[in-house]
C-alpha cells in the first residue's frame, strides 16, 4: 500500500527586471503555470512508500513443528526433488503448535484487511551458457511453461483451502480465493547447468507493490538460498 508525500516546491520569483513584460507574454507565462500543475506556490507528488505490515517466511516441516529455512542446500539430481517449502505468516526461527492451515488463520487474524493481500513469488538464478532467469509468479502455471522449466519444475500447494489428501494447484483451477501457501521445487533435464544458488522469494501484495516493469518492490518479503551441494 502507499501514501502520498506532499513535496514542497517554493517558487523563485525574478526580480529587478526593468522591461515590461507585453500581454502576450503575460499569457504564455500564466499558461506554463497552469500546465505545471503549481497552485499557490505548491506541488505536489506522489511518492511510493510500502506500509504492509505482513511479516511472512518459508518453513520446512510437519505436524506442528516448523523451521525457518535461510540457506537451503540440495544435490539437485535430475528429476529429483529438491524440497517443498510452506509459507507461514511469521519470521521466528521456529513456529510449533498447529498445521499450516491453523497456523495461517490465527497468523493472518492479527492484520486489518489481511485478505486485501495475496501471496507471490520470485524466484532466480542464471546458468552456464550466461543465461539470467528472473520470474515473478503470481499464480501457478502448468509446471512445463515456466520459462526456466528446461532446469527447474515448480508446483504450488493450497493447504488452506483443503484437506486431507490433495494435490498441486492446476492452472485452470486458479481463483481469487487460491492461497499458494507451499511451494515445490525439481530438479529438471538441465539442472546441471545451473552455477548460480537459486534465489527464491515469497511476498505478499496488493495491486500496487510492483514496478512499472513488473517487479515487486514491497517491503512485505522473505528470501531465501537454495545451493547445490556436492554429489
Amino acid at each position: 500500500m502507499k501514501k502520498t508525500i506532499v513535496l514542497f516546491i517554493f517558487l523563485l520569483f525574478l526580480t529587478g527586471c526593468n522591461k515590461l513584460v507585453s500581454e502576450d507574454n503575460q499569457k504564455e507565462i500564466n499558461n506554463d503555470r497552469s500546465n505545471s500543475n503549481i497552485n499557490n506556490g505548491l506541488e505536489e507528488e506522489e511518492v511510493y512508500q510500502d506500509t504492509n505490515p505482513i511479516k511472512i517466511a518459508l518453513y520446512e516441516g510437519t505436524n506442528g513443528s516448523y523451521n525457518r529455512v535461510d540457506t537451503f542446500y540440495s544435490k539437485m539430481e535430475v528429476l529429483k526433488d529438491i524440497g517443498l517449502f510452506s509459507i507461514i505468516l511469521s519470521q521466528d526461527e521456529k513456529v510449533t503448535g498447529n498445521n499450516i492451515k491453523g497456523l495461517y488463520k490465527d497468523y493472518s487474524s492479527q492484520y486489518e484487511n489481511f485478505f486485501n493481500y495475496k501471496i507471490g513469488y520470485h524466484i532466480a538464478f542464471s546458468t552456464t551458457d550466461g543465461t539470467t532467469f528472473s520470474e515473478t509468479i503470481l499464480k501457478p502455471l502448468t509446471f512445463s511453461k515456466f520459462p526456466f522449466s528446461d532446469y527447474l519444475y515448480v508446483w504450488f500447494y493450497d493447504d488452506i483451502n483443503n484437506s486431507g489428501f490433495y494435490s498441486h494447484i492446476e492452472e485452470d483451477e486458479y481463483n481469487d480465493n487460491t492461497v499458494m501457501s507451499s511451494i515445490k521445487l525439481m530438479s529438471a533435464k538441465k539442472s546441471g547447468e545451473i552455477n548460480s544458488p537459486i534465489e527464491l522469494t515469497v511476498f505478499t501484495y496488493d495491486e500496487d507493490d510492483f514496478s512499472e516493469s513488473g517487479n515487486y518492490i514491497g517491503v512485505s518479503k522473505y528470501k531465501i538460498s537454495i545451493v547445490k551441494e556436492d554429489v
